[in-house]
C-alpha cells in the first residue's frame, strides 16, 4: 500500500468524524451543501470556489421546455463529467434517485451520478447502456458507519480514490462499476453460502475435499449430514484469515490446512459411513476441537495431522477419531438430559470432562492428540511449524 494511499485514507477517516460533529446541527439543504457535501468534494480534491472546476446549480436541458439540474458538477475541460445530487442530512434519498437519472440522462458527457445527504453517498454509472443511469448503485459510503468503526475497508477506499480530481477516468467508471457490482454479488454469494451452504455447493466441497472424493455417492442423506461441518469449516477459515489480518495468528495458519500429507505418515483411512446424521452439538463440539488443535498445536507434522481427525456416530455415542475408530479415539461425546455435554478420554485413563472452553481442556486435547499421533508411528521430528501459544478464553494466538 502507497504512502499517498494511506493518507488518503486518514483524511477520508478525518472527514467522517467531522460529518458526525456537524449532521446534528444541519437542518436543511443548504447547511448540508456548505458544511457537509462541499468538504467532501475538498477532500476529494476539488476547489469548490472555482467555477470552472465545480459548479453548483449546473443545468443540462432535454429542450427549452424541460430544463433539468443538480447540486454540484465536475467539470474537465468545461464539460460535466459527475453530477452529484444532494439532500438536507438523514432525509430519504430513494425519490431523488429519479432527478439524477434524468439529469444523467440529458447529458451525455456525465459518467458518474453521486447520490447523498451528506453522510451516506450512492455512486451511480451507465455500465448497462450508455447515458441511461443503473438502477443500483456500484459503491455506497455511509460516513457514520465510517466514523464508529475508524476505519474504511479497501474496496470503498479504491472507488473514493478513484474520483479524486486528477484520478477520475470518465472512459473507465461504466468497467469500474461493472467490476464492483460483480464483486459484490460474489460477496453477497459467498455471505449466503456461509450461513446457510445449498445441496450443490455441499456436494462440491464435499467433492473437492480429499476425503470426499473416497465417498462414491454423495447421497441427500450424506449431504444434510455434513452441511454443517461445511458450514463450520467456512466459518473457521474467515475466522482464521481475519485473525492472521490483524496480527493474532501467522498467515501460514490459514495457507497450510490444505498441504498433503507428510511423506512417511500412514495414509488416511476410507472414512467410515453413517446414514445416521449428526446432531448440532455432535457438529459444534468436532468443529471446535478441531479448529482449537490447529492453534495448540506447536509441531509442524501435528499441525497437518490434525486434517486426519474423523467422526463415527452411534445410536447412542458420539466419537472424534485419528486415523482409527477405536485405536485413535481421542473424545467420546455424551450428552445428558440436564443439558451438559461429557466429553470422555478413552486414552487418558476414561477422563471424564463438562464440555466447556478453558485451558483445562485445551491442555486434555492437545495431550490426548499427541499421545494418538505418536501411538500410530508418525515421527514428530524435524523443524518446528508455527509456535502458537493458547489464550485463555479464545482462539487468538501470538506470533512466535
Amino acid at each position: 500500500m502507497s504512502q499517498e494511499f494511506d493518507d488518503f485514507r486518514q483524511r477520508v477517516l478525518s472527514h467522517a468524524k467531522l460529518v458526525m460533529a456537524r449532521a446534528p446541527k444541519i437542518d436543511n439543504e443548504a447547511r448540508t451543501n456548505a458544511s457537509l457535501v462541499q468538504p467532501f468534494l475538498s477532500m476529494l480534491g476539488y476547489d469548490v470556489t472555482n467555477p470552472d472546476e465545480v459548479s453548483p446549480e449546473h443545468h443540462a436541458d432535454f429542450s427549452e421546455k424541460y430544463q433539468n439540474k443538480v447540486d454540484y458538477a465536475i467539470l474537465i475541460n468545461d464539460v460535466p463529467v459527475i453530477a452529484l445530487e444532494s439532500k438536507r442530512a438523514r432525509a430519504p434519498m430513494k425519490d431523488d434517485r429519479g432527478q439524477l437519472r434524468s439529469y444523467f440522462n440529458a447529458c451525455p458527457t456525465v459518467k458518474l451520478g453521486v447520490l447523498t445527504d451528506g453522510i451516506k453517498y450512492e455512486l451511480y454509472a451507465d455500465s448497462d447502456k450508455p447515458n441511461m443511469m443503473d438502477e443500483a448503485a456500484f459503491l455506497k459510503i455511509d460516513f457514520e458507519e465510517i466514523a464508529k468503526k475508524n476505519s474504511i475497508d479497501d474496496n470503498t477506499l479504491e472507488g473514493l480514490s478513484a474520483i479524486r480530481n486528477g484520478q477520475f477516468n470518465p472512459a473507465n467508471v461504466g468497467t469500474e462499476a461493472k467490476r464492483k457490482l460483480l464483486f459484490e454479488s460474489i460477496v453477497e454469494i459467498i455471505r449466503k453460502f456461509k450461513s446457510d451452504p445449498p445441496d450443490d455447493y455441499v456436494r462440491f466441497v464435499l467433492g473437492k475435499s480429499p476425503m470426499g472424493e473416497k465417498i462414491s455417492k454423495v447421497t441427500q442423506k450424506i449431504v444434510d449430514a455434513n452441511r454443517e461441518i461445511v458450514k463450520s469449516a467456512m466459518e473457521a477459515f474467515v475466522d482464521q484469515e481475519a485473525l492472521a489480518k490483524i496480527g493474532y495468528a501467522p498467515k501460514d495458519v490459514v495457507k497450510t490446512i490444505d498441504l498433503p500429507p507428510v511423506t512417511g505418515s500412514p495414509p488416511a483411512p476410507e472414512p467410515e459411513q453413517s446414514d445416521l446424521p449428526l446432531s448440532k452439538t455432535d457438529m459444534e463440539t468436532f468443529s471446535y476441537i478441531k479448529n482449537r488443535l490447529f492453534y495448540l498445536v506447536r509441531n509442524e507434522t501435528l499441525f497437518r495431522e490434525i486434517q486426519k481427525i474423523e467422526t463415527k456416530k452411534g445410536k447412542t455415542s458420539f466419537r472424534i477419531y485419528y486415523v482409527k475408530p477405536n485405536n485413535g479415539s481421542l473424545v467420546d461425546l455424551r450428552e445428558h438430559k440436564d443439558g451438559r455435554v461429557i466429553l470422555q478420554f478413552p486414552a487418558l485413563g476414561g477422563l471424564e470432562f463438562v464440555y466447556a472452553a478453558s485451558p483445562e481442556l485445551d491442555g486434555h486435547l492437545l495431550k490426548v492428540f499427541t499421545q494418538r499421533v505418536t501411538e500410530a508411528g508418525v515421527s514428530l521430528e524435524g523443524p518446528p511449524g508455527p509456535v502458537l501459544r493458547a489464550i485463555p478464553g479464545g482462539q487468538s494466538a501470538d506470533k512466535a
